[in-house]
């Protein structure tokens, strides 16, 4: 007789079977153009609002953009905190986990909801 669970072979799968190719895990979205670097916005949900036009630009291009903008100094660095907000603190202070937030900048004005977000919203629904 075996002492090996009856279930053993069952661990890690999903409940009805594996999922089929032919039913996608979400839908397929357009993918628009980031309004810094023009190249498409291959996941939208990680996308920021341009402060002056409201159109989404890649994080990236938006934390490049700040870090341009706030010329961080030597032993500074460039972080998101969330919200929209960029902030420069001290390199150290950020390794040992305790920020010291020397200047602030607002990206997004999260009292104006943008069109985009709000057709993101609906296609979730």
């Amino acid at each position: 007789m075996s002492t090996k669970p009856k279930n053993r072979d069952r661990r890690g799968r999903r409940k009805g079977g594996p999922r089929r190719s032919d039913s996608p895990r979400r839908p397929d979205r357009p993918k628009p153009p980031c309004s810094i670097c023009g190249e498409p916005i291959q996941d939208i949900t990680s996308a920021l609002s341009r402060p002056i036009d409201g159109t989404p630009v890649h994080f990236d291009c938006a934390l490049k953009s700040v870090t341009d903008k706030m010329n961080p100094g030597e032993g500074e660095k460039v972080i998101y905190l969330g919200k929209g907000s960029f902030a420069v603190v001290e390199q150290e202070a950020y390794q040992k986990r305790s920020l010291k937030i020397s200047r602030r900048i607002d990206w997004e004005n999260l009292e104006e909801k943008s069109e985009w977000r709000r057709e993101l919203r609906t296609d979730l629904k």
